[in-house]
């Protein structure tokens, strides 16, 4: 769909401009059954996306952030309680837990397989939200188009 920007201008409207009413509809959804849920004590997590790769399921996990900044070294990271929840995940089904991170920062995407990073020398932030990173050459990364 086309508008007119303020300088007259015809722009092009992206999906999610054209789609934003369903996505506030289903997003309030969403979290009457995350309130329901934690009601009756049970736990849950959202997956951002499933996908089949090599006739294979990924539980993908997307974070856009900016990079977080030595020291240690540069990096990307989530909360444990995410990490955790995926790797159960995977324990009890085989859905590989992947994460990708959409860098502010650098314009790029981030990605790899949380079992690998798992393996690497991560740390773990301090604070009231503290966030597990990981050092960006243990990623691959892929240019935004």
């Amino acid at each position: 769909m086309k508008q007119i920007n303020i300088f007259g201008e015809i722009e092009e409207k992206t999906w999610f401009e054209d789609n934003l009413k369903q996505i506030k509809i289903g997003l309030e959804g969403e979290s009457q059954i995350r309130a329901m849920l934690s009601k009756k004590n049970i736990r849950f997590m959202q997956a951002d996306l499933i996908f089949n790769y090599n006739d294979q399921y990924y539980c993908g996990e997307v974070k856009t952030q900016e990079k977080y900044l030595a020291p240690p070294f540069d990096g990307h990271g989530l909360a444990m309680w995410q990490i955790t929840a995926r790797l159960n995940l995977y324990n009890k089904t085989g859905i590989i837990p992947y994460l990708f991170v959409r860098c502010l920062t650098d314009n790029v995407v981030y990605h790899q397989d949380l079992r690998e990073l798992m393996k690497t020398n991560y740390f773990q932030t301090k604070g009231s939200s503290p966030r597990v990173i990981f050092n960006l050459n243990d990623f691959k990364k892929t240019t935004i188009e």
